[in-house]
């Protein structure tokens, strides 16, 4: 056999593209920040609790939203039945769904905390994964003000414990954008379309501007459309008939210029009707359609115009509520009352005013969340970056067919977002951090190797951390080298029985 014949090495197979391998150090700084959170979240009375990561698919198709349903990891094998199944993508609806299903109703309101993988199939990119940690709480049975502010100021308290700095607060308010779509004139149909796509664009980071491209679009097909089926506009060169001139029918209905034109038209192409339909109801079904046309372009051009209106109202809360007041004071009072019940809630809980912003033209979230929205931002050296968002999802148990109290309010948070933001802030990684509390224990020689081992589970009884050396280690210098290596802050030195005065030696490990 030829020695020199190379070794044949199987290809590297590398992590799923959008996943991270969190190595010890990571997974550390990962830990303490997620301790660090639950610490001020139990301080605060929300208790652990945990979900499963397989989720049947139709939990986050009825509520999530399209933002989030278009994301998700649906698994392909269900040998038991037809249902369909799917990797989490958050945890509140898996929350919501297992307060429903809990044998008594729980004491309300009910305050509970939670963490765990969840998959997203998004362009991964810096801080952005299609498998992250996620930490929330949610607050389920309470509704108003109080309960908001009480979310708000938990997010903002909770992440200043991980030690993020120059945070601002903003509150948006997607109950005041629905009444905009309700008060529009548009059919309920139109106006759930164009709510997916603001919830579409939302999810991709966009506010409320975004939707007028999209609705100066459908108005350029409306205007089109109707100019074309207007045989009025079109007949006799006179632009200028009054459409509101009636005539009747041969039927004896009263009819305009416009909709008599499209009888003569109707009936000169289309003499014999064949069909279910008679005649007159493919004429008034025509009549029907012309007449939305015209409703919805005046719907469109007007729903434009308020979302323009919206999108403008952004600054302190101060300047913000005086501007909607002015502008939308009648049409949504309600609505104003309870942003500012909101604002004044978070500011009873210390958040300084100053740190927030009220911004109307934020709609993330809109086909999930019921009212108000939060966020919270930081500033970086790449920027102002989402750290933790957040809102008001009344109605979800309901939609996941429970009779219990279907107030709730939340917000979540990702771990590695907010570890790659407290690093951009140039906060000190503790990926190479010296653990102080930990032993590392050497034999001098191979003579001594047992009772090193027997000193280092004496150590690990008391309750310390110390780290056993596989082989005899020779001088003391090359034993504080090692101890430098493995970044501890004792070393244990053993050069004989541990039950003889003097045979261990311990030193404390200077790091550069």
């Amino acid at each position: 056999m030829n020695s020199s014949i190379e070794h044949i090495y199987e290809r590297p197979i590398d992590p799923v593209r959008g996943t991270s391998d969190r190595p010890p150090r990571e997974f550390a700084v990962l830990a303490e920040l997620s301790r660090r959170l639950f610490d001020r979240f139990a301080l605060a009375g929300y208790e652990p609790m945990s979900t499963p990561v397989l989720e049947y698919t139709e939990l986050h198709e009825r509520k999530s939203g399209a933002a989030i349903v278009s994301k998700l990891y649906e698994l392909a094998f269900d040998h038991q039945s037809d249902a369909r199944l799917c990797l989490r993508p958050e945890l509140t609806a898996s929350v919501v769904r297992a307060y429903t299903a809990l044998r008594e109703a729980p004491r309300s309101p009910w305050r509970v905390s939670t963490a765990g993988p969840v998959f997203r199939y998004e362009t991964p990119k810096t801080g952005v994964l299609r498998e992250f940690e996620q930490v929330g709480v949610e607050l389920l049975g309470a509704s108003g003000a109080a309960a908001d502010g009480e979310i708000i100021a938990l997010a903002d308290w909770s992440l200043a414990a991980t030690g993020l700095k120059d945070a601002k607060i903003r509150i948006g308010h997607v109950g005041l954008i629905q009444e905009v779509f309700e008060r529009s004139g548009l059919p309920r149909s139109a106006r759930s379309t164009l709510i997916e796509m603001l919830a579409d664009a939302a999810g991709s980071g966009d506010n409320v501007e975004s939707l007028e491209t999209g609705l100066n679009q459908l108005l350029i097909r409306l205007e089109s459309g109707e100019g074309a089926s207007d045989p009025a506009a079109r007949s006799d060169g006179n632009s200028s008939r009054d459409a509101s001139t009636s005539r009747t029918d041969s039927a004896g209905s009263s009819v305009s210029d416009a909709e008599a034109e499209i009888d003569r038209l109707f009936r000169t192409l289309v003499p014999e009707v064949s069909g279910r339909r008679s005649a007159a109801e493919v004429l008034d079904r025509m009549r029907r359609k012309w007449e939305l046309a015209r409703t919805l372009r005046g719907g469109v051009s007007n729903l434009r115009e308020r979302i323009r209106e919206l999108a403008e109202i952004k600054g302190s809360a101060h300047q913000a509520l005086s501007l909607l007041k002015k502008r939308l004071g009648e049409s949504a009072s309600n609505s104003i009352a309870e942003i500012e019940g909101i604002v004044a809630a978070t500011v009873a809980h210390g958040i300084d005013p100053d740190r927030i912003e009220v911004d109307l033209g934020f709609g993330r979230g809109i086909g999930f969340y019921s009212g108000m929205i939060f966020d919270v931002v930081a500033a970086t050296v790449d920027g102002t970056i989402e750290v933790c968002g957040g809102g008001r999802y009344d109605g979800l148990a309901r939609v996941l067919g429970s009779d219990r109290d279907a107030n709730g309010v939340g917000f979540a948070l990702g771990l590695e977002r907010l570890a790659h933001v407290l690093n951009l802030q140039g906060q000190k990684s503790e990926r190479n951090a010296i653990d102080r509390s930990s032993t590392l224990v050497v034999a001098a020689s191979a003579g001594c190797m047992t009772e090193a081992i027997k000193h280092a589970r004496r150590l690990r009884d008391a309750g310390s951390r110390a780290i056993a050396c596989h082989e005899p280690i020779g001088s003391i210098e090359r034993a504080v080298s090692r101890a430098r290596d493995h970044r501890v802050g004792s070393l244990a030195y053993v050069t004989g029985s541990i039950e003889t005065p003097g045979s261990i030696l311990e030193q404390k490990i200077e790091h550069l």
